[in-house]
């Protein structure tokens, strides 16, 4: 039995009572929490940044994430790793310059001091990192001003840029509260696996009555929903992490899109799938997922393009409250919300966040009253170029509004006597601030794939982050001889 089974098994209708009363007190990650704010962070991950001259020009959106935390007041910036895009030292003396421009002096434009909690990702270390093929370009660019590696003198980089020790762990205080930060494993082949953590979290001895925060770049196994559960209980990271309630573990590497309400996951203690300032992912299983080489994915038929996520920087702002932790998902490009505020209640997790408790009082999305979807057909290309006959649905988006959610994706069914064809499709914009999303989505079929002798129809019905479906649209017809 894993340990999201026994928790669910044992404490499911204790939670759903305790989650229906929350969820009408506005507990339940929605509106915000209460009592005095005790300590601000702005937390980001994934930067990627680039020195040779075709980059993401992902350095606009952290720095603009960095600015937004000074005017917020941050007492601390957490950064989960993937700094440096292809690990070069210039790259992370690009990321130095950045936050110094800023925070002249590790200090914010009011003078105050700002705590800087950074740590690395796999990206970070260039021997590992170079073995992606545009990171081996990257390294041998002509434009780039240094192709020295971060990982030939990680103690020396690290302290002439940042002015600090580097460890392998490393321990900080701000204002009271208790920071754990672990570097990816300079060893690739621990994979995950944090060498010393256990003995680490036990050194630090975060104090058992407030939350203490935990920081590394590859998450734990099991904490996202496409996931094996069973791999959980064999993740030794989980094992050190589940004696610590109180702990709210935030994990990189994963480019989340924080619209999606599975980035926050609540068992033994609680996690946050930290979304990427350079560019976000989706889940895997859809027709346009872009899931960062999903191996089911690529046996998926393909007939669309995957989602244009490189438009898509989204960041976090953390709040501590006397009584609940807050964070704010952010669409850095639009300078607006990806959603409802999270809201952790404290001190330690009740149970109230979990998964399938918030699945448990979850509203259906629903699209705007009068939409229509349309079905036509075209001569398109498939991922791999190859020209072929299409069906196209498309139809609008359903956005958030009296009291329901925006959706996350959408299920369009085709259907005849004897046939049935489901597939999954997200929006064009399933990754900006909604009021961004107005662009009609579609779902394509290959014409191939449909009944000749029958009528088919379509049926399009939005989905929110638990797969629960609102209503379709009206129902639309075709048929070959159409």
């Amino acid at each position: 039995m894993t340990t999201r089974q026994a928790l669910t098994r044992r404490t499911f209708f204790g939670q759903a009572t305790a989650a229906t009363v929350l969820a009408a007190a506005g507990c339940l990650p929605r509106k915000g929490g209460g009592g005095e704010p005790k300590l601000k962070v702005g937390v980001l991950s994934d930067v990627h940044l680039l020195v040779q001259k075709d980059s993401m020009k992902s350095d606009v959106w952290f720095e603009k994430a960095l600015r937004w935390y000074d005017e917020r007041k941050a007492d601390a910036v957490l950064l989960c790793g993937d700094i440096a895009d292809c690990g070069l030292v210039s790259e992370l003396e690009y990321a130095a310059e950045i936050w110094y421009r800023v925070f002249p002096g590790d200090r914010r434009s009011d003078g105050e001091p700002i705590a800087r909690l950074f740590h690395f990702g796999d990206h970070d270390y260039g021997g590992y990192a170079h073995k992606y093929p545009w990171a081996v370009k990257c390294s041998k660019d002509p434009d780039a001003p240094n192709h020295a590696l971060v990982n030939e003198d990680v103690v020396a980089i690290w302290d002439r840029l940042f002015h600090e020790k580097w460890e392998p762990i490393q321990v900080k205080n701000v204002k009271g509260y208790t920071f754990v930060l672990a570097h990816h494993p300079h060893n690739m082949g621990s994979g995950t696996v944090i060498p010393g953590l256990a003995e680490a979290l036990a050194a630090a001895n975060p104090d058992p009555t407030k939350p203490f925060f935990y920081s590394m770049h590859r998450p734990v196994h099991g904490t996202l929903p496409e996931w094996d559960p069973k791999s959980l209980e064999n993740d030794p990271n989980h094992k050190a992490l589940a004696k610590y309630p109180n702990v709210m573990a935030f994990f990189g590497h994963c480019h989340r899109n924080c619209a999606d309400e599975l980035s926050l996951w609540q068992g033994e203690y609680t996690v946050v799938h930290v979304p990427s300032t350079s560019y976000c992912c989706t889940r895997g299983g859809r027709e346009n997922s872009f899931s960062c080489g999903n191996q089911a994915d690529k046996k998926r038929p393909q007939l669309m393009n995957r989602v244009d996520c490189m438009t898509s920087n989204q960041a976090l702002f953390v709040t501590v409250c006397d009584d609940s932790i807050v964070l704010e998902r952010r669409d850095v490009r639009h300078d607006a919300a990806m959603g409802p505020n999270w809201v952790i209640p404290l001190p330690s997790p009740d149970g109230s966040c979990s998964e399938l408790v918030r699945r448990s009082v979850s509203v259906a999305p629903a699209f705007p009253e009068g939409a229509t979807a349309t079905v036509s057909e075209r001569v398109g290309k498939n991922r791999a170029k190859q020209q072929l006959e299409q069906v196209v649905v498309t139809f609008p988006p359903a956005h958030s509004g009296d009291g329901r959610p925006r959706a996350l994706d959408y299920e369009v069914v085709a259907s005849a006597k004897d046939f049935k064809l489901v597939r999954r499709v997200f929006s064009t914009r399933a990754y900006w601030t909604e009021t961004e999303e107005k662009e009609p989505s579609c779902c394509v079929f290959g014409k191939f794939e449909l009944p000749k002798d029958k009528a088919v129809t379509f049926t399009v019905r939005p989905a929110n982050s638990f797969g629960i479906c609102g209503d379709p649209l009206p129902p639309v017809k075709w048929s070959w001889s159409s």
